[in-house]
């Protein structure tokens, strides 16, 4: 993985959904890049969030396309409760399929799948979400 996308990756270690924010403009850049997606500036910073957002779109796949992920698994556009612009596509997990509802409370949680055998150290952790427990 490139440096730039590190923390995002690595953030799950921690239970810490960590995206990039603008030293510039306050805006947050997700996913992450080298320049401020609002502004151009090069000033980026990294910031914890609360995991929290709300399910803006959703799609129940039916077919397995990877060994490890049984269908059905829900692939989900998740908004970011600290700027709603800011959207993760994800899966939605802990939920029947039929119950997802649009504008859904979610928070993060994370899995760290089994490593490819590609001699890299990479510490990749997945953000999923979950129906919020609460408030």
């Amino acid at each position: 993985m490139a440096d730039h996308e590190r923390p995002f990756w690595e953030g799950g270690a921690r239970g810490e959904l960590v995206v990039q924010r603008c030293r510039e403009c306050g805006g947050l850049n997700h996913p992450p890049t080298m320049r401020c997606r609002h502004d151009g500036s090069a000033e980026l910073e990294w910031t914890v969030l609360s995991g929290r957002g709300h399910v803006e779109g959703w799609t129940v796949n039916q077919h397995q396309w990877l060994p490890g992920v049984p269908a059905p698994y829900v692939v989900a556009l998740v908004a970011l409760a600290e700027d709603p612009s800011t959207r993760l596509l994800t899966n939605l997990v802990g939920i029947d399929p039929a119950e997802i509802r649009d504008g859904m409370e979610v928070q993060v949680t994370f899995v760290r799948p089994e490593p490819p055998d590609d001699g890299l150290d990479d510490d990749v952790w997945l953000p999923l979400f979950a129906p919020a427990a609460g408030p």
